[in-house]
């Protein structure tokens, strides 16, 4: 753990607490992560890979969106993924960032694309499966390879993002340590309930994320090896959040999200920014203690983290 920037800290938490402020805790995670990455060197132009909807990025290197915007605004109820939709011009990003380049956003939705172009932070986003991005063999000189979902075969999606990178070029990566598996509360619930009912609740609740994340993740030792026969070796690491934290922000609000999204937008958006701002107040203390004490970037109470961002060089 290196010199701690709180000044980072409160304001990321901040900002993504206001995009995702009926899950508190996946601001935890954002800037925890935020943290990890940016630790790293962004100079050059990047191709970010895994992008999502970019508001994660944007944020990161000090983007911010008004108090009335969040996520919740542009849902879609009948959906399995409620996220996965898109509203024309309600993505109102406050500031142009100039730093780093973005030359290039990739992205395997659709809806996804179209919020990163609004943002306007990456110079051009396109749809693509990360196994066969539409890019030139070594035409790369730096990737941000975020932790795309909907892969369908995770090493060939590593194994394209070395084809495209040069030698000698750097990829910023965010990956899953082991100690992640045994972090999903809603999937151990499901297991171990009794009741069909509420096996079949927690279940859904789960909603696949314990199945797709511990297919992508290894320790150490298998990173170190799954990277090394890519021609790619590990300039530095950097760990953090810890399996008690992951376990909070895998159940934390989910049972009831459906009816706080449908209360809050109820309410025009004057009202609602009022009791949105309220309810960011009395959370922010409780996530920030949070962070101080289970980030594992702070006071370090578990020595297992659940991430591990990497810089990695293509020899």
């Amino acid at each position: 753990m290196g010199a701690v920037n709180y000044s980072f800290v409160m304001k990321r938490l901040w900002q993504y607490l206001n995009l995702y402020y009926l899950k508190p805790f996946d601001a935890v995670n954002d800037t925890l992560t935020a943290s990890l990455l940016t630790s790293f060197n962004w100079d050059g132009d990047v191709v970010e890979l895994g992008s999502g909807d970019g508001e994660f990025t944007y944020i990161m290197h000090g983007g911010s969106f008004p108090l009335w915007f969040d996520r919740y605004l542009m849902v879609d109820m009948g959906n399995k993924d409620i996220f996965d939709t898109h509203k024309a011009d309600v993505v109102r990003p406050e500031r142009k960032l100039n730093y780093p380049r973005i030359r290039l956003a990739v992205d395997a939705k659709e809806s996804h694309v179209q919020k990163i172009k609004e943002i306007g932070f990456a110079e051009e986003a396109q749809v693509a499966a990360y196994e066969q991005l539409p890019i030139a063999d070594h035409s790369v000189e730096k990737i941000f390879y975020y932790t795309p979902h909907g892969l369908q075969d995770h090493d060939a999606a590593l194994r394209e993002a070395s084809r495209i990178l040069k030698p000698g070029g750097r990829m910023l990566i965010l990956r899953y340590s082991e100690y992640v598996k045994t972090a999903f509360v809603c999937y151990v619930l499901s297991r171990k309930m009794k009741s069909r009912f509420w096996a079949e609740y927690f279940k859904k609740l789960d909603n696949g994320r314990h199945d797709e994340i511990s297919s992508m993740a290894r320790s150490e030792k298998e990173w170190i090896a799954l990277f090394a026969g890519m021609g790619l070796r590990i300039l530095r690491e950097e760990r953090g959040l810890s399996p008690l934290a992951w376990n909070i922000y895998d159940i934390q609000t989910r049972p009831l999200l459906k009816g706080l999204i449908r209360f809050f937008n109820l309410w025009p958006r004057g009202v609602r920014t009022i009791l949105k701002f309220f309810w960011m107040v009395c959370w922010y203390p409780v996530i920030f203690i949070f962070y101080i004490l289970f980030s594992n970037r702070i006071i370090g109470l578990e020595r297992k983290s659940c991430y591990s961002a990497f810089e990695i060089v293509k020899l």
